[in-house]
């Protein structure tokens, strides 16, 4: 695509370069976030990422904690949640 290339939206339209360079620099923040372990996301999230199942088990052998609790919700810290499922499970001991 040439520099003269729109993205058309329903509320404003961006040259292709203008959509690139922002879309990259949400990625890297979110990239970095991750990293320092400061994404954190909702538990039916969780469940959709790493099945309700390994959650649910990981909760319940104290291997991870809710970072923040609020009235009927839950949130969990990504880079926790990846290293857990990471780790090779061995349901045989």
């Amino acid at each position: 695509m040439d520099k003269n290339t729109e993205c058309q939206f329903l509320d404003t339209t961006v040259t292709y370069d203008q959509f690139i360079t922002d879309l990259a620099t949400k990625i890297a923040l979110k990239m970095h976030q991750v990293e320092k372990g400061q994404l954190e996301i909702s538990q039916a999230q969780a469940y959709k990422m790493f099945g309700r199942a390994d959650v649910e088990r990981w909760v319940k052998n104290g291997k991870i904690e809710p970072v923040r609790i609020s009235p009927g919700k839950k949130r969990y810290r990504l880079i926790d949640l990846q290293k857990l499922a990471d780790v090779q499970q061995n349901y045989l001991l």
